[in-house]
């Protein structure tokens, strides 16, 4: 199944979703938040317990599992911001939908990832890990690196991150029914935006809201109101430019041609 196919039938599910009945769309958008929480939170209390056993290897026990998601987000048809800033620039290039409507199809599905998050990531909390957790652990350190970044670092980082999250969008849904090729697609290429630390600003959702319910904000360097919003404004500019002005519009452009070279 080539892109130009795909893309035009997930184009037309989110709008018809969006336009008809909102509810699911946003129930959609929240189950992507849950799916993220969970994982995150397994993939860090994972490489809490190898970098005890290996300095150096927890933020790739973290990458490695925490790639998992998307995956599951996909064959779960979760509604992921990040994916649709692809789809929805895409979108307006091919005339599917116009750009006031798709950021607005965005910027619904990021409130809704917000609150998914925070449900799912107030549940794991109060479970016996959530509330074993120190500030020895991997997530509370990952949280602490990331508040530190300054305002410029944040926005290359965010940059490339969606464009590693929407290539693998770009494999997995170029894969039809075949969920071996899904999994293979979000595998080889999500751990690369999770190990060298860029920034994902649903992720970021999910890493704020948990660590804060686990630590408290007073525990945490620099969790303060202003840097969480420079912190998370930031990311999701720098994910709109990634994911929907150089994925979705670079790809846009491309399969304009009236040739027959089109992904």
């Amino acid at each position: 199944m080539i892109f130009q196919e795909s893309a035009d039938r997930a184009i037309k599910n989110k709008l018809d979703l969006f336009t008809k009945e909102p509810a699911r769309f946003a129930v959609r958008a929240m189950l992507a938040g849950l799916f993220l929480g969970i994982m995150t939170a397994f993939a860090a209390n994972t490489a809490t317990t190898v970098e005890a056993a290996a300095p150096g290897m927890g933020r790739y026990a973290f990458a490695s599992l925490f790639a998992s998601t998307l995956y599951i987000i996909v064959v779960l048809q979760g509604e992921l911001a990040t994916g649709d800033m692809m789809f929805m620039t895409y979108g307006a290039i091919h005339r599917k939908n116009t750009l006031g409507k798709g950021f607005a199809i965005v910027c619904f599905v990021t409130l809704f990832n917000l609150i998914g998050a925070v449900l799912v990531t107030a549940l794991i909390a109060n479970t016996t890990i959530g509330e074993a957790v120190t500030t020895d652990s991997f997530i509370y350190n990952l949280m602490v690196a990331k508040l530190e970044k300054p305002s410029g670092k944040l926005f290359i980082e965010a940059i490339l991150a969606n464009i590693v999250v929407n290539i693998a969008f770009m494999l997995s849904t170029q894969a039809g029914k075949d969920f071996t090729a899904k999994l293979l697609g979000v595998m080889i290429i999500i751990p690369a935006f999770a190990a060298m630390s860029y920034e994902h600003s649903i992720a970021n959702f999910v890493l704020t809201a948990l660590t804060g319910f686990e630590f408290g904000p007073d525990a945490i360097p620099g969790y303060t109101v202003g840097n969480i919003a420079r912190h998370w404004t930031i990311v999701w500019v720098g994910n709109y430019i990634g994911g929907g002005l150089i994925m979705g519009g670079i790809y846009g452009w491309l399969n304009l041609t009236k040739t027959n070279y089109k992904d």
